[in-house]
């Protein structure tokens, strides 16, 4: 065992609490005093090439694998040259070898991910990521450890198990044996303690397992010897001090004294020597500000429309072609692929937009369980790893079992970290109603993931071939991508309407907005919709003209970020606006784009939302007068425009 290093560990983490009680850090701090051993085994294993995946309890991990003291009690004293500079603080830090998040488990499934690459790269590197006892509450951990297996992703799953999850005995909240959760899943199970003679053995094992290319489920029974946080401990005392008397560390000062007060002031010497150090360096005193909704103009051009005799679904299907011919990309999701072993029958997606393509790209195309959560941790932690990656949530409305990958993983790791970190990543998903699907199988919810900083939303129309979306989005994404593709446009032709008295306008960005605009009139009305909506709105507009009201048409692909240019300029045209959504219009983009005119005094004459307020039933005719469709638009904005 380094006791060097072990030592070194001990003596920050003390440092960070004597900091605290002086008042020099802010926020808080959770010390790995007593567990030092365990990063400091593994270390001992690692290679370039291996991530650490950690957690809330993570400096000894990150000091451990040789990251940079200095930088990391930089960003502990929120200075702007620290590991994450100043943004992240104790949980969140980063580089090269090593990330981590506060996240119970959250990372479980990247690490799952970031392996399955390298099995990909054909090399022998793996992902390491620390568990406590308490995280073995989370599911995502039991999704991730069942994907691991199905994909003998070279992971090694250590739990560090001290015995309680902050204030609360693991004893209290574990019913049978971890051991037998985990074999459960076909993953190999290997137990230790830090006070085992064959500690270090153990460790070593489990590391040469998993660069066999297995997962390998570790867990090291020890002890922390401070409270979970800054001060909260409820423990008794003479626990604490039973463990304090066999503390590897504490054992190392008493059989060899000199050696260890020899490393304990070499130790204090480096950290008080950075601390003076850091005094001088500037604070991080502010943040980026994310926009929403931005006025930004687009040069623009006239666009033909000629029928190809394509389905919007096949046309998708070819974008993913073009997207999956590179190497370094894969494609994940439930029921994706078109035959497998035990099912020759050809399937291909339950709307056929993955058609043959797992016969095509093996090993980079596949099924998985059904785990939205670990399906999207999997694709953030291919992406991390160089590898531009798809995940597809069979139903929009599923989109919420990956919420926090979505907000706590994928929005946040480009930005947290003080560093541009790219995540090229796309999710896809079908929104919407009309196929008799019910409640949980028709919902557009995508308001819900509008505006999540660093996280681009598109939606799909029937006006706008998708190829070009996917070959932009392997040339430039770089953040989290979700594309809304309405269901019941799947079976469309993409150009599907003639549409006399208008020219149709797309303006110069990587996602365009569609521009509608009538050549012989002027408009007087602006309508804006987007995906699915845009053909209901297309479908009103001869009813519309028959009533002498003249819509301009503004559909954008891009929804959030959204850029308001388009819709500014033609209500200054029209004075009067209609928003057509198929969700709610509550906390949505309507809301956000009204917000927009009242802040920068955009004037108006009229305005009208057209939206579903209702749960979305399976009955048909209940569910046809509940969806925005073309009548509704149509006698909507009628009402709204002469009475």
């Amino acid at each position: 065992m380094n006791y060097t290093k072990a030592i070194l560990i001990r003596e920050f983490e003390k440092l960070l609490l004597d900091q605290f009680s002086k008042g020099t850090l802010n926020g808080t701090v959770h010390t790995c005093v007593g567990q030092e051993t365990i990063a400091v085994a593994i270390s001992e294993n690692f290679k370039k090439g291996d991530k650490v995946f950690s957690n809330h309890r993570g400096h000894g991990h990150f000091i451990s694998i040789g990251g940079d003291i200095k930088l990391l009690l930089a960003e502990m004293l929120g200075k702007k040259c620290g590991i994450s500079s100043g943004i992240g603080g104790s949980q969140h830090l980063y580089n090269d070898n090593f990330i981590s998040n506060g996240i119970q488990g959250g990372l479980a499934p990247v690490a799952v991910g970031y392996a399955y690459v390298n099995k990909l790269k054909n090399n022998d590197n793996i992902s390491i990521i620390f568990l406590g006892d308490g995280t073995m509450g989370e599911g995502v951990v039991y999704e991730a450890l069942n994907l691991a297996a199905i994909y003998s992703s070279p992971t090694l799953f250590v739990m560090e198990n001290n015995g309680y999850a902050q204030s609360t005995p693991f004893k209290m909240v574990k019913k049978g044996e971890i051991q037998n959760r985990v074999e459960g899943f076909g993953v190999n199970y290997l137990k230790t303690s830090i006070w085992a003679s064959d500690f270090e053995k153990t460790v070593r094992e489990a590391i040469v397992k998993t660069r066999e290319g297995q997962p390998v489920f570790l867990e090291i029974e020890c002890y922390r010897l401070n409270s979970h946080s800054k001060g909260d401990d409820n423990r008794d005392a003479a626990e604490i001090e039973q463990f304090v008397q066999i503390d590897p560390i504490h054992v190392f000062y008493k059989d060899y004294a000199a050696e260890a007060i020899e490393y304990e002031n070499s130790a204090k010497e480096l950290l008080y020597k950075y601390l003076e150090e850091l005094s001088a360096e500037e604070p991080l005193t502010s943040m980026k500000k994310h926009v929403s909704i931005f006025n930004e103009k687009a040069d623009k051009q006239k666009i033909t429309t000629e029928r190809l005799g394509k389905r919007i679904n096949k046309l998708i299907n070819e974008g993913l072609d073009i997207f999956l011919a590179k190497e370094n990309s894969l494609f994940l999701g439930e029921d994706i692929m078109q035959t497998t072993e035990y099912t020759p029958g050809n399937y291909g997606g339950a709307f056929k937009v993955s058609e043959k393509l797992s016969e095509k790209y093996k090993n980079r195309v596949f099924n998985t369980p059904i785990c939205e959560s670990s399906i999207v941790g999997f694709a953030i932690g291919s992406a991390l790893n160089g590898y531009k990656s798809i995940a597809e949530i069979m139903f929009g409305d599923f989109l919420t079992l990956a919420f926090d990958q979505i907000l706590q993983q994928g929005s946040k790791i480009p930005e947290m970290f003080g560093q541009k970190v790219e995540l090229p990543m796309i999710i896809r998903t079908p929104m919407g109603g009309r196929r008799g699907y019910g409640p949980t199988h028709s919902q557009n919810i995508e308001k819900h993931f509008l505006f999540i900083p660093n996280t681009r939303v598109l939606a799909l129309n029937s006006f706008y071939d998708p190829k070009n979306i996917f070959e932009t989005l392997y040339q430039h994404n770089d953040i989290l991508t979700l594309i809304i593709e309405d269901k019941i446009s799947y079976t469309k032709e993409i150009f599907w309407k003639d549409l006399k008295g208008y020219e149709i306008f797309k303006t110069e960005e990587e996602f365009p907005t569609l521009i509608f605009s009538p050549t012989k009139i002027k408009p007087n009305l602006t309508i804006l919709c987007y995906g699915g909506m845009l053909d209901e709105v297309l479908a009103s507009t001869d009813d519309l003209i028959i009533e002498e009201i003249f819509p301009e048409i503004i559909c954008p692909i891009q929804i959030s970020p959204f850029n308001i240019n388009e819709v500014v300029n033609s209500v200054a045209k029209t004075k009067n606006i209609c928003i057509v959504e198929e969700g709610s219009k509550y906390a949505g983009l309507s809301g956000e784009i009204f917000s927009y005119f009242v802040e920068h005094k955009i004037q108006i004459d009229k305005a009208v939302r057209i939206s579903n307020e209702s749960l979305i039933p399976c009955a048909k005719e209940a569910e046809i007068t509940t969806i925005p469709n073309k009548n509704i638009i149509f006698n909507e904005i009628k009402k709204f425009i002469y009475e």
